[in-house]
């Protein structure tokens, strides 16, 4: 018995030993492992094949050239590799350490066509025969039927039996879009599923969307045939979306609610677009998915609302009606959109006002359009078609009316349109070409849009394929513009315009062409003739004396690149000569790059050159010189008062990059000299040197100036960046002997001495420069010949500070007295702002002949370049004044004269207010004109810009006598009183005359304005006013007068207009013997006189004519013939004449 035990004890043991041997050697070895694996294959339908195997399944195995295939379903696998824990495997586990698989290649068969897809039945439990425990995933790239649809998948503790459990898991889609999720679930009946998932995808690079990406996270949760999901948008917009998806009959059917918030769309657009808050419902299956949705858009002040409702149908969309909004606007479209193949069947109707779409296109449009058919395998078929569109537009009637319908698979197209008195016909077809022809007469251009003006007018025809179509017409325009540029006539004739490789002729010729009223090009002709592989280009232009022509000849590719040759450039003056082109200079135009090879313009000995190139990379380099150029070319900006000579010769060179180029500039001047064409001008100026030496490179520009000349030398270096807020650094030194060359500027200054020097630092930046150190004026001298006087002792400094102020001191003697200046220069901010202060005691600011006028000022100048203020107060504390009188006969020149040639003031002169007041002192003396004076008084004169100027205040003649009707009356009270315009003073002046004999005081009272004066006579004691004027003229009464004292009297009279029919004339007549004494003219002339007349006997009158203001004699003596007939003889120190006249009276 124990025998027996223990046999049967030693069989199990050998039994279990084998067992273990053969385990061990299936799963612990790799010829164990393949053995299994052909074992496995004979169950598995369809084939499986393993290339290589390595390892064993109770540590690592690593797989290559893994192939299964079973009927249509292909699946291979380049390499693979995993990590087994035998541990668990007794527990019903297969737990993997790792498990890393390369490119997984699946490749299926063509689905069927069916017109509906079968239900699709979801399984009731996904529970494992075993549980699946997976430490790490790697997955390198999942390819369905050669469609990338995941890589770089990876994954940590994913966990599967009757439930699963995924704590990571990250991968890459389609269209690059990253996914991260985690979540659980059981996969017992019935399954569900709790989970979350972030999302991100690239958007492509565009000019219009400004977002960069899109993102958004997605929640879902509950049974798998009644999921509730939460989606949350954040990127480009901010959309939740909420719901359920219920599986019902085999397919989904959603019921989701989309909401958003009013929120700026990510659109490179201005004004930016609003929407509006809104909500989006889909419910139904996706054959008959329901949608209803609800927004707006925002632009502006101007709202759109949208209204959408309609459904998702089986291929395609269905709109119920799709509402556009805005006020009394409305804009709404329905039909169906189908495809595969394409169909539709669209209306639209609406009354639209196209501001919306653009501010310039106000008005009220009716639109009604309609659309049916369909596109399948490049076959077209549309029904006849229509759009038209009738209203206002910026104020003009406009019409559109189109037509279309396929004809043997072409297009037939035919439009009208009218819009104000601009009118366009098409009509023509389409497809596979273009076979198009149009007419326009475009009569008002500003109706069109307010940027363009003129007249339009021509045919044109579009021929050719559909991606390379030919143009040919002609156009013609009168007095067309675009904003501020104009043509006044533009012609242009074309054929065969296009990017194909047929023949092509263009010739177009524009005259006037101005901008902003100013002209810039007399005439411009341009001729393009050849193909687009070689052609020539010829241009030529006019403006005034310039005249400019070049010819091109080249080649353009199919990436719009040109190449080619610039021959024959010349450019035409009057005065700069003749400048050509004397050798081909070749040129390449493309997108990415451009060169030019040396191109010069040569004259005699003289030569302007340029080349230079463009790269991809946009690197540059650039070369440019002038050889021997006259500077007498500049007589043309200096004008006939100077004449330049000398020569000018230049090198600049530049190469690098565009961010950071490097480059050197060298001009030199050679015997260069200024002179002044006047008989007094002052000596030439002899530019010894002038040079200018430029250096770039690290974005820093270093820069130095020498110059030396007759009057003195200068040199300045200059260091700073390209920006304006860049550091600036530098010198300026400068030492000028002479100041000769300030009267190269101005006439009014001659024999200009002193000595000016100048030792400067720049520093700050060039936005806002700071100058330390001082520039001095030293012994200052010139005279004043219009003024009759001279400036001497002058001396001026200007000091920098370290803040960037520049203070200012300065002084000058005038005569006896001296002047003084001081204040200060803010260089920034600009615009330039001043404060300066001038003061001075008796000031020889004049000393001519007709006057000697000394002059103490206390004045402020402040203010900036944009206007200036000046303030303060001028004292005259002695002047006197002794103008040159006008001849007797001198005619005063009217109030309304206009001078058609005068030049009116120049309005871009720098602003100016006044608030200066006027004192004259006790000395100030005026003679001339009968007035012998002594003046006085105080003015205030006030000014702002673009007004004229007011006076306030009064001069006042404190004493002095004034030669009036021949004598020289004492002034007892006289004044000129000021009150706003300074051309008509109210007047107050009273003169006297005193007779001591007869204790008789006579005058005259001159009253209301100097353009409206009023003249009276009075006297102490009273008496009339012919006896006044008597005493005032002869100094006795009229009875003591002689008839040439009575004649003066009479004379004086009328010239001040005191005759007022009062009796004076006839007690004077009376005087002198004479029948009529009158003021006025004969029939023959308008000029006054004072006329005496006589009768003679019944047929002789005699007449005495004195002029009042030409001062001639006329003798008249006039015989009548009979009533209607008259013999007249005339006598004067201008002319004699014997006339018969004959007088008849019409009634």
């Amino acid at each position: 018995m124990s025998r027996t035990v223990q046999f049967l004890l030693r069989s199990l043991l050998v039994l279990l030993l084998v067992l273990s041997t053969t385990v061990w050697l299936l799963l612990g070895t790799s010829t164990g492992n393949r053995w299994l694996l052909e074992q496995a294959g004979q169950w598995i339908p369809g084939e499986l094949t393993v290339d290589h195997w390595e390892g064993h399944l109770l540590d690592t195995v690593e797989l290559e050239g893994v192939h299964y295939h079973n009927g249509t379903l292909d699946v291979r696998l380049d390499r693979g590799s995993l990590a087994l824990l035998p541990r668990s495997l007794p527990q019903g586990w297969l737990d993997l350490e790792y498990l890393t698989l390369g490119s997984l290649r699946i490749t299926t068969g063509a689905p069927e066509q069916t017109d509906k897809p079968d239900p699709v039945t979801l399984p009731e439990q996904l529970t494992l025969p075993f549980g699946l425990r997976i430490e790490t995933l790697d997955v390198a790239q999942v390819r369905v039927n050669d469609t990338p649809l995941v890589s770089d998948l990876h994954g940590r503790r994913l966990v599967a039996w009757r439930r699963f459990q995924i704590a990571h898991l990250s991968t890459t889609t389609l269209a690059d879009a990253q996914i991260t999720l985690s979540g659980q679930g059981s996969l017992t009946g019935p399954i569900t599923v709790d989970a979350n998932a972030d999302w991100t995808l690239p958007l492509p690079p565009s000019d219009t969307l400004t977002a960069r990406q899109a993102t958004g996270q997605l929640q879902v949760k509950g049974a798998l045939d009644d999921l509730h999901v939460v989606h949350q948008l954040q990127q480009p917009a901010t959309v939740h979306s909420e719901g359920t998806v219920q599986w019902q009959d085999g397919q989904p059917v959603l019921a989701l609610a989309h909401e958003w918030p009013t929120q700026p769309l990510p659109l490179n657009q201005t004004p930016p677009l609003t929407l509006t808050e809104g909500t989006l419902h889909t419910r139904g299956n996706l054959d008959t998915l329901q949608l209803d949705a609800q927004t707006g858009l925002i632009r502006d002040d101007l709202t759109v609302s949208i209204d959408l409702k309609g459904a998702r149908i089986r291929d395609g969309l269905a709109l119920d009606t799709l509402t556009l909004k805005q006020g009394k606007q409305t804009l709404q479209a329905k039909g169906q959109l189908l495809y595969g193949p394409l169909r539709w069947d669209l209306k639209i109707q609406g009354n639209l006002d196209p501001e919306i779409l653009s501010p310039a296109l106000p008005g009220q449009l009716a639109i009604d359009g309609s659309s049916q058919g369909r596109y399948d395998n490049g076959q077209w078929q549309l029904s006849p078609s229509h759009l038209q569109i009738s209203g206002q537009l910026r104020q003009q009637p406009v019409t559109l009316q189109a037509n279309v319908h396929s004809q043997q698979q072409r297009l037939a197209l035919t439009a009208t349109t009218r819009f104000g008195d601009n009118s366009a016909n098409l009509q023509g077809k389409l497809l596979p070409g273009w076979q198009l022809d149009s007419t326009l007469k475009l009569q008002r251009l500003s109706q069109i849009h307010p940027d363009l003006e003129g007249r339009l007018s021509g045919q044109i025809a579009l021929r050719g394929e559909l991606a390379t179509p030919r143009v040919s017409g002609q156009l013609n325009g009168q007095q067309t513009g675009w904003q501020q540029w104009s043509v006044s006539t533009l012609t242009a004739r074309f054929k065969d315009l296009g990017l194909g490789t047929q023949p092509q002729q263009l010739t177009l010729n524009a005259d006037q062409i101005q901008q902003d009223e100013q002209r810039r090009l007399e005439t411009l002709a341009l001729t393009l003739t050849g193909t687009r592989q070689q052609h020539q280009l010829t241009v030529s232009a006019t403006q005034q004396s310039v005249t400019l022509a070049t010819r091109l000849g080249g080649t353009l590719d199919s990436s719009l690149g040109w190449q080619g040759d610039v021959t024959q450039s010349q450019i035409s003056h009057e005065t700069l000569g003749q400048w050509q082109q004397q050798q081909s200079s070749a040129l390449t135009l493309s997108a990415e790059s451009q060169s030019l090879a040396p191109f010069c313009l040569r004259q005699d000995d003289s030569a302007l050159c340029v080349q230079g190139n463009h790269q991809a990379d946009n690197r540059i380099q650039a070369h440019g010189s002038v050889q021997a150029l006259p500077l007498s070319l500049l007589s043309p900006l200096t004008g006939p008062d100077f004449t330049v000579e000398g020569l000018l010769e230049a090198t600049v060179a530049i190469e690098g990059s565009i961010d950071n180029p490097r480059g050197e500039l060298h001009a030199q001047t050679q015997e260069a000299r200024i002179s002044i064409n006047a008989q007094d001008a002052p000596p030439p100026l002899d530019i010894h040197t002038l040079s200018v030496h430029s250096q770039l490179q690290n974005r820093q520009l270093d820069s130095e100036l020498q110059l030396a000349s007759s009057l003195g030398q200068a040199k300045a270096t200059l260091h700073h960046g390209l920006q304006a807020d860049s550091p600036l650094g530098g010198n300026v030194n400068l030492t000028l002997h002479s100041l000769g060359i300030i009267e190269l500027f101005t006439a009014d200054l001659r024999d200009i001495e002193g000595t000016l020097r100048a030792d400067v630092g720049l520093a700050g930046t060039l936005r806002a420069p700071h100058m330390n150190g001082q520039i001095e004026l030293q012994n200052g001298q010139a005279l004043v010949p219009a003024l009759g006087t001279a400036i001497s002792d002058v001396s001026l400094v200007l000091s920098g500070s370290p803040d960037g102020d520049i203070a200012v001191n300065g002084q000058a003697t005038m005569g006896d007295g001296k002047a003084t200046l001081s204040g200060s220069i803010q260089p920034h901010p600009w615009p330039l702002s001043l404060s300066l202060t001038v003061r001075g005691q008796n000031l020889l600011v004049a000393n001519r002949p007709d006057a000697r006028v000394l002059l103490s000022p206390d004045l402020q100048l402040q203010g900036n370049l944009e206007g200036l203020a000046l303030t303060g107060s001028l004292v005259i504390p002695e002047a006197d004044i002794r103008p040159v009188e006008l001849p007797e006969n001198a005619i005063t020149v009217s109030r309304d004269q206009v001078l058609v040639h005068q030049q009116g003031e120049d309005n871009g002169s720098l602003p100016l207010s006044l608030n200066v007041t006027v004192t004259l002192g006790d000395q100030v003396y005026f003679k001339g004109f009968g007035l012998d004076a002594t003046l006085g008084g105080t003015l205030a004169i006030e000014q702002k810009p673009q007004r004229p100027p007011q006076l306030n205040g009064e001069l006042v003649v404190r004493e002095g006598r004034y030669r009036a009707y021949g004598q020289n009356l004492a002034i007892s009270d006289g004044r000129l009183i000021f009150q706003g315009a300074p051309d008509n003073p109210g007047l107050d002046i009273r003169a006297i005359r005193k007779v001591p004999s007869e204790a008789i005081t006579v005058g005259v009272q001159l009253g209301g304005t100097l353009q409206e004066p009023e003249a009276s006579l009075f006297s102490d004691p009273g008496m009339e006013q012919s006896q006044i004027m008597s005493y005032l003229l002869t100094g006795r009464p009229l009875e003591s007068g002689s008839k040439s004292d009575a004649s003066r009297i009479a004379q004086a009279l009328a010239l001040y207009g005191l005759e007022k029919g009062s009796g004076v004339t006839e007690k004077i007549g009376d005087k002198i013997g004479v029948d009529d004494i009158s003021v006025g003219s004969d029939w023959e002339t308008d000029d006054a006189s004072l006329m005496l007349g006589k009768q003679l006997s019944d047929r002789l009158y005699l007449t005495y004519a004195i002029g009042l203001f030409d001062a001639v004699s006329t003798v008249m003596l006039r015989y009548t013939l009979t009533r209607s007939l008259h013999l007249e003889a005339r006598s004067s120190s201008e002319a004699n004449s014997l006339d018969i006249i004959w007088e008849k009276e019409l009634r």
